[in-house]
């Protein structure tokens, strides 16, 4: 009796993981949607649109973005979270997905829970860049002229608690920089004072900002990132200056709705992995200033976890506050 409730249950467990393997092999089963929650134009809706030309070649079956922007990502993400979890919908992940919970904005998901991370995708990292007329040109002497000046440094930033904003405010308190954030409502208009000469420095990601700094409209002081960025390869990286620490980026991954099955999401992470493997996939990446990356879906949980603790700390430090 007992050997033969084994060979049941033995029998079922197969039963269970011929049928899950079968759905990984029968998806997709029609268009695959990858939903970009952010207007078109931009990098990240060009990231979105190389990468689902890319699957569309490897799948044999149509990829389609849909911009879905609004609500500082949330509105795109919550269409994601509610989704059949079958595989036919996909989103292009941002770093949102720990910076919205770090700044306590109001989510109608959880973001470690209701969705299933495939794989990381790509970093564009921080810059800071300096007016031209600053009389540094190196880290130590700009420290030291930050930290001279009889009132706080302003420094630009393309919104209030975006990425680069919160990584600046670490920066500038693990540095003991004396200094203060201008907060605009873009990049363009963040640019445009300091070219001007009305705000001493931004940070924000490599592009656009990096493309004035290679054309020597801006100083490059340091990138955030382990490598020096091909956007503008003269500046330094914070590893370079001693700060390990202090790597950073916008980064990007690939997200399903929670309850994917396990072979889909396998699947998945391997055509990914794929997609960023591909010699034309990488250029066209490097020309948008980010590097490809890639990892499991396990690693991708992780690191979501740790940006989360990270920023919600920053937030918490820095008193910083955003209406939503």
């Amino acid at each position: 009796m007992l050997k033969r409730r084994s060979a049941l249950a033995a029998a079922a467990g197969w039963t269970i993981v011929g049928a899950s393997a079968a759905r990984a092999q029968a998806w997709p089963n029609g268009p695959v949607k990858i939903v970009v929650p952010y207007i078109p134009g931009g990098a990240t809706d060009t990231a979105g649109r190389i990468v689902a030309e890319k699957l569309t070649a490897l799948l044999g079956q149509q990829v389609i973005v849909e911009n879905r922007g609004g609500g500082n990502t949330i509105i795109g993400m919550e269409l994601v979270a509610k989704s059949r979890p079958d595989g036919q919908t996909l989103l292009l992940g941002t770093t949102t997905l720990a910076t919205n919970a770090a700044l306590g904005l109001k989510q109608p998901y959880d973001p470690l829970k209701d969705f299933q991370p495939i794989s990381t995708l790509a970093d564009i990292p921080d810059i800071i860049a300096l007016n031209n007329d600053l009389p540094v040109r190196t880290y130590a002497e700009f420290a030291e002229w930050v930290n001279k000046q009889p009132q706080r440094v302003r420094f630009a930033t393309s919104g209030i608690g975006n990425q680069p904003h919160l990584w600046m405010e670490l920066f500038k308190t693990r540095n003991r920089l004396n200094m203060e954030v201008v907060a605009y409502k873009g990049a363009a208009d963040a640019i445009r004072d300091v070219l001007a000469g009305h705000v001493p420095m931004l940070c924000d990601v490599v592009l656009p900002t990096g493309n004035h700094v290679k054309a020597g409209r801006m100083k490059g002081l340091v990138v955030a990132s382990a490598e020096r960025s091909t956007v503008c390869p003269d500046v330094p990286t914070v590893v370079e200056l001693g700060m390990p620490d202090m790597v950073s980026a916008v980064f990007y991954g690939v997200v399903a709705p929670a309850g994917v099955p396990r072979p889909i999401v396998d699947r998945l992470n391997g055509l990914v992995h794929q997609v960023i493997s591909d010699a034309e996939v990488k250029r066209k990446f490097a020309d948008l200033g980010f590097f490809t990356t890639g990892s499991t879906p396990e690693v991708y949980l992780e690191k979501l976890k740790f940006e989360t603790a990270r920023w919600t700390k920053v937030v918490k430090d820095n008193d910083i506050k955003v209406e939503g």
